[in-house]
């Protein structure tokens, strides 16, 4: 007799824990989806931010700025300032902008170029792209 009642208690309990699990990961996985859309509600304002600020920038008389000395299109520039916007918190000012330097290398674009080249040819047929000199990998 108390060996059938030690069984039922101990399924009672394991049935018990269990829930709480469930119970436990259901509120953690809520947690993460309010978590979400509060950001995203914050994301939005954000945007609304930006966007009038954006409104008021375009009101104002144009500067000429840095797209004239270092050749950077001003839509770009719109662009990268919009981004800004949208992503801080904080009023900001953009004092520089420039394409990042990436240094080439020989050895790599000759391995992209057979990689690629490797990837447009089916079977036997098609034509070879040819390598790259020097003088055409630095124009590209």
């Amino acid at each position: 007799m108390l060996a059938g009642l030690e069984i039922l208690t101990i399924g009672i309990i394991v049935v018990l824990a269990v829930l709480c699990m469930l119970w436990a990961s259901c509120s953690i996985v809520g947690y993460g989806f309010r978590t979400i859309e509060v950001r995203q509600q914050a994301a939005e304002a954000r945007k609304r931010d930006a966007a009038a600020a954006a409104a008021s920038v375009a009101t104002a008389p144009a500067s000429p700025g840095p797209s004239v000395s270092s050749g950077i299109p001003a839509h770009h520039l719109a662009a990268i300032a919009a981004a800004t916007a949208a992503t801080m918190d904080r009023p900001y000012r953009i004092v520089q902008v420039r394409a990042p330097v990436v240094p080439t290398n020989e050895w790599s674009n000759q391995a992209r170029l057979q990689t690629f080249n490797s990837h447009r040819r089916q079977g036997d047929w098609g034509r070879a792209l040819p390598a790259l000199n020097a003088a055409q990998s630095q124009a590209r």
